[in-house]
């Protein structure tokens, strides 16, 4: 692909439909297969994310961004591209580790159902349990307050660690991967061996493993954008051994997966 040209991001769009849709993974790597079909490809000059392009894929307007590593980056990168570029929805992608227990085998792509912040909560000694517990939502229903939540009553509506995907892009994304959407999570630490790796699974209820998801999940949740998330299964997490992975057959997996939903005639336009 020749290089792209540089251009400023726009503080809005021009009118509703050339709000561009936002693709976020962590890194370039994992944008690559997305960049080679991307056509008017261009830089997006100035960015704190240096790494950001605005373009067109499958005749859409679209943002791809690699945000950086962990829920930080992630959050804060949906953050300010959602200031600046004024997206339709954010898509994230990329690689991850599967749980064992949730059978999904290297190399394929999935689909999220939810997204799970393991790190947030109440630390005991041998588990971590929710946020409701005293109580802290990360984002409170709407119309509610944090001062409303001393005073108990119902939570319903409260998001707490675990944040919802948006039905209409998540049911294009399972469709495009031939699978049902799963639990997803993630921690700025991942699992280091199978025994972690159960424990979070049996804590979460999750299948999959990310680094940066909950961060996109909860900056989209606290700004009304439908946010929807699509990996490549790279390893078993919670094992180490890179010769028992497989990035690239991940990488190829959740982007084939991304681009057959964009171009599928009922994937929402904005």
């Amino acid at each position: 692909m020749s290089a792209p040209s540089a251009v400023s991001a726009p503080s809005s769009p021009s009118h509703a439909d050339e709000a561009p849709l936002l693709i976020v993974a962590a890194t370039e790597m994992e944008l690559r297969d997305l960049l080679v079909e991307t056509r008017e490809s261009r830089a997006i000059d100035g960015s704190a994310w240096p790494v950001a392009w605005t373009g067109r894929l499958r005749r859409r307007p679209v943002a791809l961004v690699a945000c950086g590593v962990g829920k930080a980056s992630a959050a804060s990168a949906v953050a300010w591209f959602a200031a600046t570029l004024r997206p339709s929805a954010c898509l994230m992608t990329g690689i991850a580790g599967a749980y064992v227990g949730a059978f999904v085998p290297v190399g394929s792509a999935v689909c999220a159902a939810s997204e799970t912040d393991l790190d947030a909560g109440v630390a005991y000694t041998d588990t971590i349990t929710s946020l409701a517990e005293i109580p802290l939502p990360r984002v409170p229903a709407s119309g509610r307050s944090y001062e409303d939540l001393d005073r108990g009553g119902d939570r319903g509506g409260d998001l707490f660690e675990v944040f919802p995907t948006d039905p209409g892009w998540t049911s294009a994304l399972s469709g495009a991967c031939g699978t049902v959407p799963v639990p997803f999570a993630t921690s700025d630490a991942i699992a280091g061996d199978l025994d972690v790796a159960a424990s979070r699974a049996a804590r979460s209820g999750a299948a999959i493993e990310s680094m940066e998801g909950a961060g996109a999940a909860l900056a989209c949740a606290r700004l009304g954008l439908p946010f929807a998330q699509v990996r490549g299964v790279s390893n078993v997490a919670g094992v180490r051994d890179k010769a028992a992975w497989n990035v690239g057959s991940a990488v190829r997996a959740g982007s084939s997966a991304l681009l057959a939903a964009l171009g599928r005639p009922t994937v929402p336009l904005e």
